[in-house]
This record gives C-alpha cells, sequence and structure tokens, in this order.
C-alpha cells in the first residue's frame, strides 16, 4: 500500500518553492518502465508548462486538479493557433482533462498554488516524453 500525507505533500510544494519552474513531482509507480505512470505535481503560481504535445499513439495523458486552478491552453498542431482556453479545478465546472496523442496543450498556475494527480501511459522513454509547439 502506498499513502501520501498532507506532510508529504508540503514537501512537494516546498520543493516547488525552490524550483526555477515553480513546480515539483512526486513520483507514485515505482519505475520509468512501469505500465501506468502515476504522479502528483505541485505547482505554485506562474508556474507554466510550455505547449507540447505527446506524439506516439500511446500517449494520452489525464490530470485530476485536487486543489487550485489551472488555465489549460490547446493549440492546433497545424497553425500554432489557440483552439480552446479554459479553467480547470477550483471553483470551475472542469475538474481533470484527458489528452489524446497528438493534443497540443499548455497549462498555467492561476491560483497561489496547485495540486493535480498525472496518470499516463507507461512506459516512460525520456526520448518521448513530449514534443514542443514552438
Amino acid at each position: 500500500m502506498k499513502s501520501i500525507s498532507s506532510a508529504d505533500l508540503e514537501r512537494l510544494f516546498e520543493e516547488a518553492r525552490k524550483s526555477d519552474r515553480k513546480r515539483s513531482h512526486l513520483l507514485l509507480h515505482a519505475s520509468h518502465a512501469d505500465k501506468v505512470q502515476r504522479l502528483c505535481i505541485g505547482l505554485l503560481e506562474g508556474s507554466y508548462v510550455e505547449p507540447h504535445y505527446h506524439e506516439l499513439d500511446s500517449q494520452w495523458e489525464m490530470f485530476v486538479v485536487l486543489e487550485g486552478r489551472l488555465q489549460v491552453t490547446v493549440y492546433s498542431i497545424d497553425s500554432k493557433e489557440v483552439s480552446q482556453d479554459f479553467y480547470v479545478g477550483d471553483g470551475e465546472v472542469i475538474k481533470f482533462v484527458e489528452f489524446k496523442p497528438m493534443e497540443a496543450h499548455s497549462v498555467r498556475c492561476v491560483s497561489q498554488r496547485a495540486l493535480m494527480l498525472e496518470v499516463k501511459e507507461g512506459p516512460f522513454d525520456p526520448a518521448f516524453a513530449k514534443s514542443f509547439l514552438f
């Protein structure tokens, strides 16, 4: 059994405070070889995940916002223009998002802090982690 305590999550946010990217990951899976990759991501206000997509057919990803509020922007890969822009999390109708492979997106933390649970198919291959749109 694995459990995550409030203290574990506070350490995650403390690590995010020390990071230039204003975010930190807590891996819940045992290995990059696991069939399902699971992680908690703590983000601080202003943290920005650049527009990217996942090019392999197996690279869907889903995230659930457990705390805070995120702005999600979806882009057309061909034109690189914004096709959707919406908020997810506290006070919003949308609480989780699932992206298919080749759906370009970015994420920005717009609350003081946010906590998301990300789930994606493994194994994780750093060579195909993400392709940047710009």
